[in-house]
């Protein structure tokens, strides 16, 4: 097994984050592809482990525990947690770690959302070269609830009831105030996400010291993006950088139907399945990583010695 090393990144705005790295470093001599994992709620970096594992024979993998996370700042406040200063860590991250090529995205959860929006920021078509995502934008999720309503039947409001009321019920309450925090300072949280794990993918929840006080944290990215893009979403644009939404096909909260407009957001997209609940990287690590390293075959980067020499 790849032995992973960890440093740290400190972003413009002054925020520390933890960085992993697994693999060799590419190099003139030894060019290889530079891959980005980006984790979500209440995850940390090492949820990619066993994905990053597989990547990492042939492939030089990041990924940082976002802020207010594992060892990163632990910032308090909603503010920190809007997807503006998240995108920002994450090109902090790959300025610093990746100077002299673009690199292939990954994420899943809320890493897959915002990570959408960084394929939109001005920097995103110098500095990315593919995304894999295994979640839609809010922004898709707030237009695919608009169809629905704008030609109500039976099915298609039953749809964006169990969406709102039950597949994604918990991001709802993650929003409220208070009583999101005392669930996870009290433990129910954590002992609540063990067992949905445990009982729908077979696999346990990698525990870390202090992830309570990670989520409690992290709800702010509920509060900060949930119901601002789902109730008022951007207009569709589409971006150049080819996009393949990787779909777990019993994901309880992000089930197939809502990734249908995924592909109108992207000039080169496409889509494959994986058979997997919600978690699919801790219990397919290799059929997440044969997807992303797919994306990086097909979308290779020329190393730039002279960029890396600058940096």
């Amino acid at each position: 097994m790849s032995q992973h090393q960890t440093c740290k990144v400190t972003t413009p705005a002054g925020v520390e984050l933890a960085v992993h790295t697994w693999g060799q470093r590419p190099t003139a001599s030894c060019p290889r592809e530079t891959i980005v994992l980006l984790h979500g709620f209440p995850d940390r970096a090492l949820l990619w482990e066993g994905v990053a594992q597989h990547l990492s024979k042939g492939h030089f993998v990041i990924a940082h525990d976002m802020r207010g996370c594992g060892h990163s700042t632990p910032l308090h406040g909603t503010r920190h947690y809007r997807y503006g200063p998240l995108i920002d860590d994450l090109f902090a991250v790959i300025d610093q770690l990746s100077p002299g090529q673009k690199v292939h995205l990954a994420g899943h959860d809320w890493g897959g959302l915002y990570g959408w929006d960084a394929l939109f920021d001005a920097r995103a078509t110098t500095r990315i070269a593919s995304f894999t995502t295994m979640a839609p934008s809010l922004n898709q999720v707030g237009h695919w609830v608009r169809q629905r309503l704008s030609r109500p039947t039976p099915g298609r409001l039953g749809q964006v009831l169990h969406q709102m009321l039950v597949s994604n019920g918990l991001m709802g309450f993650f929003a409220m105030p208070l009583l999101p925090a005392l669930m996870w300072r009290s433990g129910l949280g954590l002992w609540t996400f063990r067992q949905m794990v445990a009982k729908l993918e077979g696999v346990r929840l990698p525990v870390h010291p202090g992830v309570e006080g990670d989520a409690v944290r992290y709800l702010g990215i509920y509060r900060a993006n949930l119901f601002q893009q789902v109730l008022r979403p951007q207009p569709v644009q589409r971006t150049p950088i080819p996009v393949h939404t990787l779909i777990a096909t019993r994901d309880p909260f992000l089930p197939p139907r809502v990734f249908e407009g995924c592909a109108e957001w992207s000039l080169q997209p496409s889509r494959s399945e994986v058979n997997a609940t919600h978690w699919a990287p801790l219990s397919q690590p290799e059929a997440v990583a044969q997807a992303v390293a797919s994306m990086a075959h097909q979308h290779r980067q020329a190393f730039s010695q002279q960029a890396s020499a600058r940096a």
